[in-house]
């Protein structure tokens, strides 16, 4: 299936690692073109790299930029415009979770989710708005979680936010809808990438991968009984962003393995 996608410019916020990098490796693959950013220097260099593997330098846009910052998710979105002479697909793929209960979350700890799930979603779409409606539309993906219909106490400040995101995502897709702009949501359920990799180094390090994983799905009563892997929700993102997808809007694609509950 031609997802339709050759010569498209996409825009991913937070592509230097695991569902974002994995996302930005496939949309090259598909001939889009591709700019991701990233906090770290050495960590966005570092993906640069690894995209090259997929496509010609010309076709690969990477800076540094803090997602929560407005001024630099301002300039690195216009680098990217300029470099590629224009935006056609946002994934707001940049998050991170803070694991805690209510009463053990910090102040700061609220307003870093509050700046991930929300201003930097914010910032990242007044920015490509005038790009998208230049083109005649486009596409805006929001990655969320499934925590978002079905929290979890022992992670009460992302569930909350993760909950906020999706009834913004349900706003934007009715608010830029006039303007041809699809706006969605691929909600994640264990997925393994670098931050449960991280984990594991630092809970079992001594025990191998697929056990650790296996482990965990058993542990979680994950249905299809295993973690899911990032091509794997980086495949729904790329329906999300083609031109099969051009009548879908507002929805919410989980990613999951059978996990939620939730209607």
């Amino acid at each position: 299936m031609d997802l339709g996608l050759k010569n498209k410019v996409a825009i991913v916020m937070g592509g230097t690692s695991g569902v974002g990098l994995k996302t930005a490796e496939m949309f090259l693959q598909e001939g889009a073109r591709v700019a991701i950013c990233g906090r770290d220097q050495q960590r966005m260099e570092s993906a640069r790299e690894h995209l090259l593997q997929f496509a010609p330098a010309e076709q690969v846009f990477a800076a540094t930029c803090d997602v929560t910052s407005k001024e630099d998710v301002q300039s690195f979105v216009d680098g990217a415009a300029a470099s590629f002479g224009q935006v056609d697909i946002l994934v707001n793929a940049a998050g991170q979770s803070v694991m805690g209960h209510f009463f053990d979350i910090t102040d700061e700890q609220w307003r870093q989710q509050i700046d991930l799930k929300y201003f930097a979603i914010i910032y990242a779409v007044h920015a490509v708005y005038p790009h998208l409606v230049k083109q005649g539309g486009g596409r805006i993906i929001n990655i969320n979680a499934t925590l978002a219909k079905e929290p979890e106490r022992h992670m009460v400040a992302t569930a909350a936010t993760r909950a906020g995101l999706l009834n913004l995502s349900k706003t934007l897709s009715q608010e830029l809808a006039p303007d041809n702009i699809t706006v969605n949501s691929v909600a994640l359920g264990l997925i393994a990438t670098d931050q449960w990799e991280r984990r594991r180094l630092k809970n079992a390090p001594d025990m191998a991968p697929e056990e650790y994983y296996n482990d965990l799905a058993k542990k979680r009563n994950i249905p299809m009984g295993r973690v899911g892997q990032p091509e794997e929700v980086a495949g729904a993102i790329l329906y999300l962003a083609s031109a099969q997808a051009s009548y879908t809007s507002g929805s919410t694609i989980e990613v999951a393995g059978a996990i939620s509950k939730a209607l």
